[in-house]
C-alpha cells in the first residue's frame, strides 16, 4: 500500500468546535453592548432592570476571559503542530499536551534556549502568539474601564462664580433679618439652616463651598418629567473652589447662675464676645420634685479657615471672622431672626445632656458651628443683592470655569458601547478566522497540525506505530477519519530528544 497524502484525510469534525464557542461568546458579548445602547437613553426603568444588567456584566465578563482563552489554546495548537510537522521538530520537554497556558508557553521557550534549540522563528512564533494574549486583555481591559463609565445625556461646559469671602460686612449684618421681615431672605436663611443642619450632622466641624452662581442660559435642558421626579444624576464641576472651613470647641460649666432657682419655663441665653471673639451658651431647664434643675454655661471659640481646594492650604480667615463678631455684637441686644431662634430651639429639644459635661461641650460646638455656617451661607447668597451685581455680567467676567452634566442613574456602558464591545471582540474575532482558514481552504496540513497538537493521545498516536503490540492500549490508533490502517506518512519519531515527522519517506 502507497503512502497516502495527508491533504486527502478528510477534516475532524472536532476543530469546528473552538471556532463554533467562540462565535457564541462573541454573540454573547455583542448582545450586551446593542442591550447597553438600548438602556443608556432610557431614564425610566424599574428595579429588576437595574439587577438584570448587574448580572449581564458579569455575564459578559465571563464570557470575554473564556474568549480570550480559548481563542489562545486553539491558536498554539496550530503553531506547535505546524513545526512538529517541520523538519528540526520540537524538543520533547517543550511539548505542550495538554491545555496550553501562557506559563506553559514561555516555559516552553525556555526549555528551547535551555537545550540550544536555536529555530528563532518557532521562538518568535511562541512569544508572538503570547504577546497576542496579552494584548487581548490589555485591549479588553481598556475595553471594560469604557463599559464601566456612564451613559452621558447632556455635557456642557458653564462659566461661574463664587461668592467672596470679603467685604462681606453688609450682607452678614442682613443675614440677621428678623424673621417674617423679608419673604425671599428668611427663605434664603431657612435654606442655609437646613444645608447646614444636613451636612454636619452631629459633629463639631464642616468643610463647605461658599454658593456659587452659574449661567442658567446654559443649563436649560429638562432633566426632570411632569411630577418633577429628575430622570438623570446630575453633576457639576467647578475648577478653583474656594473652601471654607468651620470649627468649634466649646469650654462647659455646670454650676451656671441662672435668672431664678425655679424658673417656671426653660431658658437658653445666647452671648456674643467679640474681644475673645467666643460664642456663649446658657442652658437653664426647671426644676421639681421629680426632675433635678439642669444649668449648663459653654463658652465656644470659632475657627474659620479657606483657601483654593486642593492647590493651597487653608489659612485663618481674619478679615471674615473680624467682620462676623462686629456684626454678632451689634446685633446681640435684639437677636430676632430665623436663624439664631431656630438654632436655640433646635438646642432646646434636642438637650439630653442634664449635667453631663462632655456632652454639653459637644452640643454647644455643634450648635455653634450651625450657627455661623448658616449666617456666613446666608450673607454668600444675599451678597450680590446687597452690591446690585449683575448676575450674568459677573459671571462672564470670572475667570472660573467647569461643567455640567446629565448622566443616566443606572445604564453603564457610556455613549457609545458598541465601540467599546468593537475593541474588546477585535483580536478574538481576527483569530477565530484565521483558525477556520484552514477549514474552508481545505488546508489540511494545518488542521493535522492542530489535531496531532491538540491532546496527549493525539500525540502519541502519532509518535506510536501502528501494530498488534499496541491494539490494546491504542485501540483506536486509526481513529482519524479515513486513515489507512498502519501508514506511517503522519507518524512521528523521537531523535536526539526532538520529536518530529519520520525521516522514512
Amino acid at each position: 500500500m502507497s503512502p497516502r497524502n495527508p491533504q486527502d484525510v478528510s477534516s475532524a469534525v472536532w476543530q469546528w468546535a473552538n471556532p463554533l464557542k467562540c462565535f457564541l461568546l462573541i454573540i454573547v458579548i455583542v448582545i450586551w453592548g446593542y442591550l447597553l445602547g438600548i438602556c443608556g437613553g432610557q431614564p425610566e426603568y424599574i428595579p429588576e432592570i437595574q439587577k438584570l444588567m448587574s448580572l449581564g456584566s458579569f455575564i459578559v465578563t465571563i464570557s470575554f476571559s473564556l474568549l480570550v482563552q480559548i481563542t489562545f489554546t486553539h491558536i498554539f495548537t496550530y503553531v506547535q503542530g505546524f513545526f512538529l510537522l517541520s523538519r528540526q521538530g520540537i524538543p520533547f520537554q517543550a511539548i505542550i499536551c495538554d491545555e496550553s497556558t501562557p506559563l506553559r508557553v514561555l516555559t516552553a521557550c525556555f526549555i528551547m534556549l535551555k537545550q540550544k534549540h536555536n529555530n528563532i522563528y518557532q521562538l518568535i512564533s511562541y512569544l508572538g502568539t503570547l504577546f497576542i494574549y496579552i494584548a487581548s486583555i490589555i485591549i479588553g481591559a481598556y475595553a471594560t474601564s469604557k463599559l464601566a463609565t456612564p451613559y452621558i445625556f447632556h455635557e456642557t461646559s458653564i462659566n461661574w462664580v463664587q461668592a467672596p469671602t470679603k467685604g462681606l460686612n453688609n450682607s452678614l449684618y442682613s443675614a440677621f433679618t428678623p424673621e417674617n421681615s423679608f419673604r425671599k431672605v428668611n427663605e434664603v436663611q431657612f435654606n442655609a439652616l437646613s444645608n447646614l443642619n444636613t451636612m454636619i450632622g452631629s459633629g463639631n466641624e464642616i468643610a463647605f463651598m461658599p454658593t456659587t452662581f452659574t449661567l442658567t442660559t446654559q443649563l436649560n435642558r429638562k432633566f426632570a418629567d411632569g411630577d418633577g421626579l429628575v430622570k438623570w444624576k446630575l453633576e457639576k464641576g467647578f475648577n478653583n473652589i474656594n473652601l471654607l472651613y468651620l470649627n468649634s470647641q466649646c469650654s462647659a460649666n455646670s454650676d451656671a447662675a441662672c435668672p431664678s432657682d425655679n424658673p417656671e419655663t426653660g431658658y437658653i441665653e445666647l452671648s456674643y464676645d467679640k474681644e475673645n471673639q467666643t460664642i456663649s451658651w446658657l442652658f437653664c431647664a426647671p426644676g421639681s420634685k421629680l426632675i433635678e434643675r439642669i444649668s449648663m454655661y459653654m463658652n465656644c471659640n470659632v475657627t474659620i479657615k479657606e483657601g483654593i481646594f486642593p492647590l493651597n492650604e487653608l489659612s485663618d480667615a481674619k478679615e471674615l471672622k473680624d467682620d462676623l463678631f462686629t456684626i454678632l455684637k451689634i446685633i446681640e441686644i435684639n437677636a430676632d431672626d430665623l436663624i439664631s431662634k431656630n438654632i436655640v430651639k433646635m438646642m432646646d429639644y434636642s438637650w439630653n445632656c442634664k449635667q453631663d459635661i462632655a456632652c454639653a461641650q459637644n452640643s454647644g460646638a455643634v450648635a455653634t458651628v450651625k450657627l455661623v455656617g448658616a449666617i456666613l451661607e446666608t450673607a454668600f447668597t444675599i451678597y450680590p443683592l446687597e452690591n446690585k451685581l449683575n448676575l450674568n455680567d459677573w459671571i462672564k467676567n470670572s475667570g472660573s470655569t467647569g461643567f455640567f452634566k446629565a448622566s443616566h442613574r443606572m445604564c453603564l456602558g457610556g455613549n457609545n458601547p458598541m465601540y467599546s464591545i468593537g475593541l474588546m471582540i477585535a483580536i478574538p474575532l481576527v483569530l477565530m478566522i484565521i483558525e477556520l482558514l484552514p477549514l474552508l481552504h481545505h488546508n489540511k496540513i494545518w488542521w493535522l497540525a492542530s489535531d496531532i497538537s491538540n491532546n496527549s493521545f493525539s500525540l502519541i498516536r502519532s509518535i506510536k506505530p501502528c501494530g498488534n503490540e499496541w491494539e490494546n492500549v491504542l485501540p483506536e490508533c486509526d481513529a482519524r477519519p479515513n486513515e489507512a490502517h498502519c501508514i506511517k506518512k503522519v507518524r512521528f519519531s523521537v531523535k536526539e530528544n526532538h520529536v518530529g515527522l519520520l525521516s522514512d519517506k
